[in-house]
């Protein structure tokens, strides 16, 4: 099961209030907290780390202390608009990655452009007007499926490493994406 707060913004957010304290949060759902007047060790600077390494945003609030003098970090989050956590099933969220077609070859766009009109692709690879978004758990052997379709060897093992690495449910290959700094560029 997965966690998801209504409202929360996505990524990390610090929250650091007049007085000193600290919390983080990961979409939504509290990671940690620091008391100043406990001398806990701050957590924003572990806020923003996690945010780093996770490849996520992260956001630092600067926020007065409620004035109940019996307040809770939940008072805190709930003046913020964000609402109540929800259990969503593991299969609801699932990341997708966005990379320029840079890293793709002309062929392999090409095929992309006819799959996405054949009866038996349309369903999950589409055209995006600015690239092509595959739908990996939209079938069973994705990855075969698209070897047999004739997509290059450089194309599948980039799509298994995103796999593998991120644990992504779909890629889009878009023409005004990021190129990711790892993966082979091709220059058409």
């Amino acid at each position: 099961m997965k966690k998801y707060t209504k409202h929360a913004p996505y990524g990390v957010t610090a929250i650091q209030l007049d007085n000193g304290d600290e919390a983080i949060y990961l979409n939504g759902e509290c990671i940690a907290c620091a008391d100043f007047t406990e001398k806990d060790d701050p957590v924003c600077e572990t806020g923003e780390r996690l945010a780093e390494t996770l490849g996520i945003p992260f956001r630092l609030l600067t926020l007065p202390v409620p004035d109940s003098e019996e307040w809770t970090w939940n008072d805190v989050v709930t003046a913020l608009g964000w609402g109540q956590t929800q259990e969503l099933g593991r299969m609801v969220l699932r990341p997708v990655l966005e990379c320029s077609t840079a890293h793709i070859m002309r062929t392999d766009c090409n095929l992309l452009d006819d799959l996405s009109h054949r009866d038996l692709f349309n369903e999950w690879i589409h055209d995006t007007g600015v690239g092509f978004l595959i739908r990996l758990e939209a079938v069973r052997f994705p990855l075969l499926r698209l070897k047999r379709a004739g997509l290059s060897d450089f194309a599948r093992k980039l799509i298994l490493q995103c796999i593998r690495q991120a644990n992504i449910s779909m890629i889009h290959f878009s023409a005004v994406a990021d190129e990711l700094p790892s993966a082979r560029r091709f220059e058409w």
